[in-house]
C-alpha cells in the first residue's frame, strides 16, 4: 500500500445487507457491497495486470476466512467483542 492520507469506511453489516457479483462480456466485473443506505462497488481498469488478479485472490480468501470467523461465532453463541482475534489483518501477499 502507497504511504499517504488514507479514507477510510466501517460498514455495519446486518441481515438486510447484500453482496453482488456481476460479469459482463465486453468489460471488466463488478463486486458491490450494500448496507443501509450504502453502496459500495468495486471497480477495474479496462486492461486488468497481475496486480489486479492478486487483489481479487486475496479478497476471495480474506472474504473466506470472515464467513468462517462469522460461523464460528454464530456457532459458539457468543456476541463478538469488536476485537480482532489475533488471525490474518489481511495485509500481506496471496498464497
Amino acid at each position: 500500500m502507497a504511504g499517504g492520507r488514507m479514507s477510510a469506511l466501517s460498514l455495519p453489516i446486518d441481515a438486510g445487507a447484500s453482496v453482488e457479483f456481476k460479469p459482463f462480456r465486453a468489460r471488466t466485473p463488478l463486486f458491490t457491497i450494500a448496507a443501509g443506505r450504502v453502496l459500495v462497488t468495486l471497480t477495474l481498469p479496462e486492461r486488468v495486470n497481475a496486480g489486479d488478479v492478486e487483489f481479487a485472490r486475496r479478497l476471495a480468501e480474506r472474504s473466506a476466512a470472515f464467513a468462517v470467523e462469522v460461523e464460528r461465532l454464530y456457532r459458539s453463541g457468543r456476541p463478538s467483542s469488536g476485537r480482532p482475534s489475533g488471525r490474518s489483518s489481511g495485509k500481506g501477499r496471496a498464497a
